[in-house]
């Protein structure tokens, strides 16, 4: 039983996989297993793949396009080692990025350790939400709180971390740079807004008990969503979205600032 196992799902990414491949092979630290979840891709991952095959603790799996959470979840399910850590396949990872999540939960005992991140090569200020990258967790704790959830297109690490919170894991925190994320700004930035709109309404119904614990959670899942829709056009439904989350945390006053400039800003 290897100590991690690391899940890279990946998607017609196969001209830059092998970067995240040769990160994990190049690991100080060498008490893991990699699993691959090829979500349907079309190029020739599969190719690419086969030529790390060769390394025993490699293992892939191919399945019809479902989506990256239920990729992560496949791989998961496959897993035999005692932490999990995911990475996508258009990141990568340092050396010491496992042997520092190692030593890390030898002295704090965590469920959850995080690392800190570079996106785009430039450092973050805050380092406290979870990415496909910047951490490591309990595998039995992953499957106790239900995994991905596969309705997710927008903030499944951000939902998941939610979740592992109400069942109180343990967090620990890594001050280095061991995770390189690399934010495409040429994407889809619409979609990303509707998807972003998509995940506060389900969110909020799904996680009615925790909104309601903390307001300033739920205030800034509906003011996101509710600028998000008025830059998208949704004007109506923004302000409406935008007024609830003042509504739900009056005591922000920055908050009722926000919902006033966009009540009064009719472009």
């Amino acid at each position: 039983m290897p100590f991690f196992s690391v899940i890279i799902p990946t998607y017609n990414r196969a001209e830059i996989l092998t970067r995240a491949l040769n990160s994990i092979l190049n690991q100080s630290f060498s008490d893991w297993e990699l699993i691959i979840v090829d979500d349907g891709s079309n190029d020739n991952t599969k190719e690419i793949v086969q030529v790390f095959l060769k390394d025993f603790r490699i293992k892939y799996y191919l399945q019809e396009n479902q989506g990256v959470c239920t990729a992560r979840n496949l791989g998961s399910e496959k897993s035999t080692g005692i932490y999990i850590a995911f990475l996508d396949s258009d990141d990568y990872v340092s050396e010491t990025w496992l042997i520092d999540f190692y030593n890390e939960i030898q002295k704090s005992n965590a469920d959850i350790v995080r690392c800190k991140t570079l996106i785009n090569n430039i450092s973050e200020n805050e380092d406290q939400d979870l990415l496909s990258g910047n951490f490591a967790v309990k595998k039995d704790l992953f499957l106790e709180v239900g995994k991905y959830d596969p309705n997710l297109k927008f903030g499944e690490n951000t939902e998941l971390k939610w979740r592992l919170e109400e069942r109180k894991g343990i967090f620990s925190y890594i001050s280095k740079f061991n995770f390189f994320y690399d934010n495409d700004l040429t994407s889809n930035t619409d979609k990303k807004k509707e998807n972003q709109i998509e995940f506060t309404y389900y969110v909020l119904s799904k996680h009615q008990n925790l909104f309601k614990k903390n307001k300033r959670w739920a205030q800034l899942v509906y003011q996101i969503a509710g600028v998000n829709c008025m830059q998208l056009g949704r004007k109506k439904e923004g302000r409406n979205l935008i007024w609830k989350g003042y509504f739900s945390n009056p005591k922000h006053i920055k908050s009722l600032f926000r919902a006033i400039k966009y009540s009064v800003n009719k472009a």
